[in-house]
């Protein structure tokens, strides 16, 4: 047991030696600090399908940056939705980008109409997600009006 103690407290002598260091990394609330509003509307939105209506997994922001002739790596979704917007450098380019989130949209909404279709009894559960879908639709319109199709460099 005593081999215990002299491990735990090697262990915390080294803890306490580094607990002053400095790594100047920003935390995750001052990276969103820099971010335009936007910017941090769209990925507050776009990766919570409480309020989207949708579930954009790491395999559709894959596809939709490819879509974009931007060529991602898999991640946490955060951080690929991050790199997905740092390659948008003009306004057509983002243009392009919204473009091709709305046609995902689109076809998550036919997937519901088809779902509500076939099984009549599923129509209630998926009617708000296909609302939330549409309103978010509506909202990247909006960002990218508000945005004046500036882009912002990261």
């Amino acid at each position: 047991m005593a081999d215990m103690d002299d491990f735990r407290k090697e262990f915390d002598g080294i803890i306490e030696q580094f607990s002053g260091c400095e790594t100047n990394c920003d935390t995750e609330e001052e990276m969103e600090e820099d971010f335009p509003d936007y910017i941090v509307e769209l990925k507050t939105k776009m990766l919570s399908p409480q309020k989207c209506g949708l579930y954009f997994s790491k395999k559709d922001i894959r596809k939709i940056a490819k879509e974009c002739d931007e060529n991602i790596s898999l991640k946490q979704r955060d951080r690929m939705l991050n790199d997905l917007l740092k390659s948008i450098f003009t306004p057509e380019q983002m243009e392009r980008l919204f473009d091709v989130i709305k046609g995902y949209i689109d076809l998550r909404i036919t997937y519901y109409d088809e779902l509500s279709t076939v099984f009549d009894a599923s129509k209630p559960l998926l009617l708000p997600h296909k609302e939330k879908a549409l309103t978010f639709k509506k909202s990247l319109d909006r960002i990218f009006e508000e945005s004046n199709g500036k882009v912002y460099k990261f």
